[in-house]
């Protein structure tokens, strides 16, 4: 479990606030972006489908958000994932938000999703391909 999954965002002119800054809560909708791309390609799908794969159903359980430096322009930002703990329903991830040219960090910190199931909405274990997926990235 050594590998980073990097997913590339845009920040656009609007997400920026008052002060001219990415505003710290839209930096979660990217980190909540990439961590769909990084699900998807866990799983071999091309889309986000709960009804298919039960492994997506997951609510954030902690994260621990570290702010660098501040963010002043739209463009391109990189945020990488790594997987830290995977546990019977929950997986821990270090997350690094970045830019893509100088490398820059602007945030960084951890995430911890718990899978839940769709009956009961109670933790659920992975289903054995979607954890072995995770153990080999």
């Amino acid at each position: 479990m050594a590998s980073t999954y990097t997913y590339q965002s845009e920040v656009y002119f609007d997400e920026l606030d008052g002060l001219g800054l990415l505003h710290h809560t839209r930096y979660l909708l990217h980190l909540e972006r990439a961590q769909q791309k990084f699900f998807e390609k866990l799983l071999g799908v091309p889309d986000f489908d709960v009804d298919r794969d039960e492994d997506i159903y997951v609510v954030v359980h902690s994260l621990d958000a570290r702010f660098r430096e501040v963010l002043s322009k739209p463009g391109k930002i990189a945020i990488d994932y790594t997987i830290q703990r995977i546990r019977n329903s929950g997986v821990t991830m270090a997350f690094q938000i970045r830019s893509p040219e100088s490398g820059r960090v602007y945030c960084d910190g951890t995430r911890t999703v718990c899978k839940l199931s769709g009956e009961t909405h109670r933790p659920a274990a992975w289903t054995d391909a979607f954890r072995q997926a995770m153990e080999a990235y």
